[in-house]
């Protein structure tokens, strides 16, 4: 009857989880490496080091299931479908752990005992399920929910085999489990940490415990550990590099003989041990993949691991490079350096950031409640009431209580998915993303806990009650308790922020930055959010594949440079370049000075707007704007300064130091400006446009360089241009939607599009009272007044990114209000202001007077100058600036008080007055 009951559940939990997951799955690609590992299973193309080539081949499997429309809503399904396994798993696991303490057998249970165990596993699974971290994981298309499904399926089966330990054919679990573990290699490396846990399941079974054997099982589960990482995982290929590549059928052929050996001289132990290994190698050989598709090249060949040298390069990351176990505060890097001064030493930075903030922080995100979702927010108590927290505490005491053995089971795979990764990493600070996917293994043996605590509080129930009429109810009230005030509550405040449903941002994003480009554009790119997105789109949809897309970080790799040289991926055309391969192979960190760069502009290529002729679109003007502060230069002449400058010792001269990447960007420029478009994404900085910033104008969510010299990188748009792509061309589905949920990272990429509609409305506003030709959507041409049209582009922007929906910062926003107040839309310029005051509100004025000042600046735009007044004057108190006088005094002549304005600017002349 128990199995009956058990399935059944477990069957529930999944399909439960899978809904949920179904409910709440991103319908496209997500920003971060999702548009990476769509494209690559594909196009089943070569990712970023170490690769993960299994999940590669079941998406490319998952891609061919019309289930969806969307290739990366295929491939998203896959982290829905095992990461509803993996609560199941959780369900049943802890059902086994309660078995194993209780001692009997499910059947012989009471009501109120089986009523516990099973609501004990559902309330711990769904606990999981709920998580802020695991259910981030479970709706898009990365490895680490795939990664923990093979950690929960290890334990799953080494408890399986537990309970069959005395059966004959009893072996079969575990070599599927070492099956399991040699192919999770494929996916993530995560999963070999559950060796531990396996290990001591294993041990408890067939040892007596005492120091010896304990001893024994610490340094042969370490030296297994050892032997598959980094033995077999980069020893091997080390040795296929080094010694001949077919040391790999060596080494299988040895294990095949080790095998055979054993099993014939009954060598139970060691023939185990050589079919798991055997096994594992097995699984292992997924990564064939990697190396069979780089011989082809695909569009996205990572490393280029065509060579036993480079697939060894690959597998070990080298691109980027070893952290050491100690000193915890080691590197060089200026950024770094000064967060280490923070910390007293390397154990206070061990502590506080890697332990505290980098760990218990995450912890406390699953369990207690998170903040918010801005980066390094931390735990707020108010959102679950810290009784998931609690319970997984209880019940670790609980089990560790009524069966220690297997509480340290549990305790291992928490401290080894946990501390373990923390102390192999040594994270340095800051950290450009938070890193709680990374230890969802943790998560889940804490779940188990939680699970357990729920059946620890029944037992206290037991205890006190006795009576079984009584315990039943009890039971019942347990199970609700568990249910609706852990599991709903969890469901509840973290439903909206993990649904995704609705959010297409990150396609239409990559569609709005690739439609900003000409034709056969040449785009530099910055790093993951604007290059993994636009290759999806690339790759997958097939839009846009004559855009060649170059990102800086991988420009300062050679396999990279030499692919942008020497490929034509999807036909896009290859870039030109002086260097030879060798010498693009050999681009490192270069000694520099600043060097004065000229470039003559072929005048017969280029017309009056600083367009290629033979890419200038269609029916466009063929002058300039005559509202740009511009100029069409005859040379483009810069500044190549130094991008890195390390400071002189004890005084002596600071050496100054550029970027292969920065070499790339020059090469690009000096022998493709005049042939093809060249652009930088918005989000590239400055300090990695080698000094052309004065040269950019912006063409939507690109910078397009061209021979027209601006004051700096704002000043310069060409209004017909960026109106057609922002009003006509771009999309933005869903960014009004109140339904749909944008978490940080997004609302910083959607940020950029406030910026740009401001910027053209300005253009406009510069002629409030000219005309201007815009093109509608249905690509016919229409005379309208500038303010109307600077006004129709503001209304744009409050419609497509209402303010109620997305934080915006206080200048941008009084941009806003000041242009609204200038075109004479007093209405919706008044309208803003309860937004502003808000936002304004929350800076300290002792730490950043700035945000009082715009805000006094806004009340004066729409003509409040009371409340103006009052605010110029606090700042003028507190800090005595003549400019917040002169501003006291203008107010004062604008209300009619100029006698008071004489009296006070008695000491201020004429010409102040006047600034």
């Amino acid at each position: 009857m128990h199995k009956k009951i058990n399935t059944t559940i477990a069957v529930l939990v999944f399909l439960f989880s899978e809904i949920l997951y179904l409910l709440t799955m991103a319908p496209t690609l997500s920003f971060w490496d999702c548009g990476e590992f769509i494209a690559t299973a594909y196009t089943l193309g070569v990712p970023h080091p170490p690769g993960s080539p299994l999940f590669l081949l079941i998406g490319r499997v998952f891609s061919m299931i019309p289930v969806f429309g969307d290739i990366g809503a295929r491939v998203n399904l896959i982290s829905t479908l095992v990461s509803a396994a993996t609560v199941m798993l959780t369900y049943l696991i802890t059902i086994r752990f309660i078995i194993l303490y209780r001692k009997t057998e499910p059947d012989n249970w009471s009501l109120s005992e089986k009523i516990s165990a099973y609501a004990s596993g559902v309330v711990g699974a769904l606990t999981l399920a709920v998580s802020d971290s695991f259910w981030f994981n479970a709706v898009e298309a990365e490895v680490y929910a795939s990664s923990i499904f093979f950690t929960a399926i290890v334990i799953w089966l080494i408890l399986k085999w537990n309970d069959e330990a005395d059966k004959e054919g009893n072996e079969r679990w575990l070599m599927v489990l070492m099956y399991m573990m040699g192919l999770s290699i494929g996916v993530h490396l995560l999963n070999l940490l559950a060796l531990f846990a396996v290990a001591l399941v294993y041990y408890y079974r067939n040892y007596e415990v005492n120091v010896k054997t304990f001893s024994w099982l610490i340094v042969i589960s370490s030296g297994l550990f050892f032997l598959i990482y980094p033995g077999i995982i980069k020893v091997l290929p080390s040795l296929m590099n080094s010694v001949s590549p077919w040391i790999a059928l060596v080494v299988l052929a040895g294990l095949g003989y080790g095998i055979y050996y054993t099993q014939k001289e009954r060598m139970n132990v060691a023939n185990t041990i050589a079919v798991s290994l055997f096994l594992i190698v097995i699984g292992y050989t997924s990564y064939g993949v990697v190396f069979l598709r780089a011989q082809v090249d695909p569009p996205i060949n990572e490393n280029a691991p065509t060579t036993m040298k480079t697939f060894h390069s690959y597998l070990n990351r080298e691109q980027y490079g070893d952290s050491p176990i100690w000193p915890r505060r080691w590197s060089t890097d200026p950024g770094h350096q000064q967060s280490y001064a923070k910390y007293e030493s390397d154990l206070d930075y061990f502590w506080n950031y890697q332990i505290v903030h980098m760990y218990a922080r995450y912890l406390g995100w699953q369990f207690i409640g998170r903040a918010s979702d801005v980066q390094d927010t931390g735990i707020d108590w108010s959102k679950f009431w810290g009784l998931p927290f609690a319970l997984g505490l209880l019940g670790a005491y609980h089990h560790f209580r009524r069966q220690w053995k297997m509480g340290l089971v549990v305790g291992a795979l928490f401290l080894v998915t946990g501390l373990a990764i923390i102390i192999y990493l040594n994270q340095t600070e800051p950290q450009p993303r938070e890193r709680d996917y990374s230890y969802v293994g943790s998560f889940f043996a804490f779940a188990i806990w939680i699970g357990i605590g729920i059946d620890a509080v029944f037992e206290s129930l037991r205890e006190t009650l006795k009576d079984e009429k009584k315990l039943v109810p009890g039971a019942i009230a347990l199970s609700l308790f568990g249910l609706v005030l852990v599991n709903g509550r969890m469901l509840q405040v973290n439903y909206y922020e993990h649904s995704r449903a609705g959010n297409y941002s990150p396609w239409d994003y990559a569609y709005n930055l690739l439609q900003s480009c000409e034709k056969d554009a040449i785009l530099f790119t910055n790093g993951d959010n604007d290059t993994f997105p636009l290759w999806y789109l690339q790759e997958v949809e097939r839009i846009r594949t004559d855009v060649r897309v170059v990102n800086l970080s991988l420009a300062n790799t050679d396999w990279y440079d030499l692919q942008l040289k020497n490929s034509s991926p999807r036909g896009a055309k290859k870039i030109k370049f002086t260097l030879s391969d060798e010498q693009l192979r050999q681009l490192s960190y270069m000694r520099w000075k600043t060097k004065e760069i000229s470039m003559p502009v072929p005048k017969d290529k280029i017309n009056a707007r600083g367009d290629l002729k033979a890419f200038a679109t269609e029916g466009s003007q063929e002058v300039a704007s005559p509202r740009q502060p511009a100029e069409l230069v005859d040379t483009v002449d810069w500044k190549f300064e130094p991008t890195v400058v390390i400071p002189g010792e004890q005084g002596g001269e600071s050496q100054g130091f550029i970027r292969a990447q920065d070499v790339i960007v020059y090469e690009v420029v000096k022998n493709n400006l005049w042939e093809r478009p060249v652009y930088f994404a918005i989000t590239v900085s400055e300090s990695n446009m080698i000094g052309l910033n004065n040269y950019l104008r912006m063409d939507g969510l690109a910078y397009k360089l061209v021979p027209v010299k601006s004051g700096n990188t704002y000043d310069y748009v060409e209004p017909e241009i960026l109106y057609n792509k922002l009003m006509n061309v771009f999309q933005y589905r869903n960014l009004n939607n109140s339904a749909v949920y944008y978490e940080e990272t997004t609302r910083r990429m959607l940020g950029n599009y406030k910026n740009i509609f401001l910027r053209l409305a300005a253009d406009y506003a510069e002629n409030p009272t000219g005309t201007s030709i815009v093109k509608t959507a249905d690509g016919k041409s229409e005379q309208l007044p500038n303010k109307e049209i600077a006004l129709r582009v503001l209304s744009k922007a409050d419609e497509i990114l209402p303010n109620d929906r997305f934080e915006i910062d206080y200048r941008l926003m009084s941009g806003f209000l000041g242009m609204y107040a200038n075109l004479g839309a007093k209405d919706k310029a008044v309208a803003l202001l309860p937004a502003l005051e808000q936002e304004v509100n929350r800076y300290d004025l002792n730490r950043n007077p700035r945000p009082q000042f715009v805000l006094a600046q806004a009340y004066k735009e729409i003509g409040d100058y009371k409340k103006a007044k009052v605010l110029f004057e606090n700042l003028y108190n507190k800090f005595n600036d003549p400019m917040l006088k002169r501003e006291i005094q203008d107010l004062q002549i604008k209300m009619g008080d100029t006698a008071k304005a004489g009296v006070q600017a008695k000491d201020t002349t004429l010409n102040e007055l006047t600034k």
